[in-house]
């Protein structure tokens, strides 16, 4: 019986030390904000958003449902285009390519499995007669079979960012395709047996097709409303019409052949003869509407930052959805952190967003675009602007007070910060295009090439091991080490280090250093192919790891983190997904195998407090978090104990579960084996 008992137990211990890379109980914090895409059958409104997921609306009780990538209900939390067809729901999504939701599940139709050249902005969601589907890209128009892409089309072979906005069929059956094109190029086509016809027009990008009953179709153009009837082209502008603005985000016929459409501040209804316009107003300066479904005689209008709007009364009123967790996911692109109290504080394009995962409470700071968000020792937050966009350069955020600094009071006003760090004693460093500042209290010092060992002024990222020394990353001189009397430099001219433009760095618990190279001319490009993998110095020796020597999928690190058990984390850019290395295995984490909202992330974020790993995504990806089922915070031996008395139970991923007197429980803050 004994001997049994001990198999049991090396099993647990082994099972813990296995499953420590698990990541589970996925959570995505998005904003519902903003809503991309409206439509709707008998029962359900489905309103699609950008980085929110879906929401699925009874009509009759009103009740909501979510539909998101944490939840595996999607295959991408930011759509672009939706279509009802047999009673299935197709999705075309910005990054994740195309789905189908029905009864029996989900299905995905991306670059590996379905021939999608580009898997991204997939749109114009079209079905023929015959059961076929045309399906609009980036770049390409493919025809569908409802697995595979049997052929393709390119839409604009000079521009590389254009991409399929609506596909419509008018009365004779001829199938027109718009086109956004950001020259304005062949953005009208006609689809036939030969391909794509080009239709030319002086009117810009095409953002959406409606046909009315005769025939004609009406563009929602960047030129405002145009009809064109086969023949002749017939705009309908500011200029010579009622219509309010030029740029027209969506376009659709009511029952009783009514346009709506939506202009940047206006829902407007044209009859054929009269335009009205119901007036749009928001606080957020940036705010706009973006699509119209209509559904009866109800009109509902997506908004930037307003999400899901109703007409109602001659004007528009929110419908709130459910979930909606942040004010936007515009997010700066390194930004991220927590304070002691587990708020989370991460910089967006309008300011400070905060989010409480206890609490589910959040709330925006106002402010122009906050770069960076950085906590010091005592776990006071601190923020950094772009110098270009505001006099403010950082500010000190405490439980009591706020305090600003100013660009002009400080020696660094004529630079570019590129990074703010705290060391162990709580002092704030710069690393900025002129060198690097340091404040110690209220004394600033500056290190530099002209009175320092510093022969590089450019210096983009910090780091400090166990003994404050500073680990300085520059670009185009290489690594330099300061312990605050010597400095010592590693460029590739004394040492195997790949190149001399160091992009971001940290120091893990064994005082070894971490580090991404990237290739000089492209030091700030984030793509898997520009930089040169993973770089290990010790102090003596080197070891980097890239593409072709390890399983590591990207060259180039957004950010590298150490959590408690001194996993390496990486961030890695060209929609790779997350990676974890304890320097004996790799685990990747994508859309594919895991719950993560998106795999670009581009900031990673560990509380060990909570056992939880924080994700920033770009672009437009919203907040990923997971329990990281951390082996610090799990069993360290296998004690027997003899107690009857209940405990909270845990499976060996880390989840509470209901056993009545055997496995694995807490008690007083450690887990055990019974």
């Amino acid at each position: 019986m004994k001997k049994s008992i001990i198999v049991v137990l090396l099993l647990f211990v082994t099972a813990i030390t296995s499953a420590q890379h698990v990541l589970t109980d996925w959570q995505n914090i998005t904003s519902k904000n903003f809503v991309s895409r409206i439509i709707h059958d008998q029962n359900y409104l489905f309103v699609g958003t950008m980085g929110g997921g879906l929401i699925k609306i009874n009509k009759q009780t009103g009740e909501q449902t979510l539909l998101c990538r944490a939840n595996d209900d999607i295959t991408d939390n930011s759509i672009i285009d939706m279509a009802l067809h047999n009673g299935d729901l197709w999705i075309g999504t910005k990054h994740y390519g195309l789905a189908k939701i029905s009864d029996e599940g989900i299905e995905k139709f991306g670059e590996k499995n379905a021939g999608f050249a580009i898997q991204q902005y997939i749109a114009g969601i079209y079905f023929d007669s015959d059961g076929g589907m045309l399906v609009g890209g980036l770049t390409a128009l493919y025809q569908f079979d409802g697995k595979r892409c049997t052929d393709s089309y390119e839409i604009n072979i000079i521009s590389p960012f254009t991409y399929v906005t609506s596909i419509k069929a008018d009365a004779s059956g001829r199938v027109w395709v718009s086109c956004y094109d950001a020259q304005g190029r062949a953005t009208l086509c006609l689809f036939t047996q030969e391909g794509l016809v080009p239709i030319s027009h002086p009117y810009g990008s095409i953002n959406r097709i409606e046909i009315d009953d005769k025939g004609c179709l009406w563009l929602a153009s960047e030129a405002g409303l145009i009809k064109y009837d086969g023949t002749n082209f017939t705009p309908y502008t500011p200029d010579n019409s009622d219509l309010p603005e030029y740029t027209l985000n969506d376009i659709k016929a009511d029952e009783q052949g009514n346009l709506w459409m939506v202009s940047q501040h206006y829902l407007t209804k044209f009859d054929g003869e009269q335009f009205t316009n119901y007036p749009f107003t928001s606080n957020h300066v940036d705010d706009n509407l973006v699509c119209v479904d209509v559904d009866g005689n109800d009109v509902y209008v997506g908004s930037h930052f307003q999400g899901l709007l109703r007409l109602t009364d001659n004007g528009l009123t929110v419908v709130p959805l459910i979930d909606n967790q942040l004010d936007n996911n515009s997010f700066s692109f390194i930004s991220g952190c927590l304070d002691n109290n587990g708020l989370f504080y991460v910089g967006t394009l309008y300011g400070l967003q905060t989010y409480n995962k206890e609490t589910e409470e959040a709330s925006l700071m106002p402010m122009s675009q906050t770069y960076q968000v950085e906590p010091d020792v005592n776990g006071n937050i601190w923020l950094r602007w772009p110098w270009f966009s505001t006099d403010t350069c950082l500010m000190e955020i405490t439980p009591t007070t706020t305090t600003v600094l100013w660009k002009d009071d400080y020696p660094f006003n004529d630079c570019t910060v590129n990074q703010i760090k705290f060391d162990h004693s709580n002092r704030l460093w710069l690393a900025t295009t002129k060198g690097i500042y340091r404040l110690d209290g209220q004394k600033w010092t500056a290190y530099n090439k002209d009175n320092s060992g510093l022969s590089n002024n450019y210096v983009y990222c910090l780091a400090f091991d166990a003994n404050n020394r500073v680990w300085c990353g520059t670009i185009g001189g290489g690594l330099f080490l300061f312990d605050g009397s010597n400095w010592s430099n590693y460029t590739t001219d004394n040492s195997p280090l790949p190149s001399d433009c160091v992009g971001t760095i940290t120091v893990d618990k064994n005082d070894i250093v971490w580090m991404n190279c990237r290739i000089p001319r492209y030091h700030d490009t984030y793509g898997l192919e520009w930089g040169f993998g993973l770089t290990r110095f010790d102090g003596t020796q080197w070891n980097t790891y890239d593409r072709k020597n390890s399983p590591i999928p990207s060259d180039c690190l957004w950010d590298i983190q150490v959590d408690a058990d001194n996993n390496k984390w990486l961030a890695t850019a060209g929609d790779v997904g997350l990676v974890c290395y304890d320097e004996n295995e790799w685990t990747i984490y994508d859309v594919d195998n895991s719950s993560i909202a998106l795999n670009e992330v581009t900031k990673i974020t560990i509380d060990n407090k909570r056992d939880l790993i924080w994700l920033t995504h770009y672009p437009g990806g919203g907040i990923s978090t997971a329990r990281m089922n951390s082996q610090s915070s799990g069993i360290q031996s296998s004690t027997i104990v003899n107690d009857d008395k209940p405990f909270v139970r845990y499976d060996l991923t880390g989840r509470q579960i209901k056993t009545p007197t055997k496995g694995i429980y807490i008690k007083e803050g450690k887990k055990y084996i019974k």
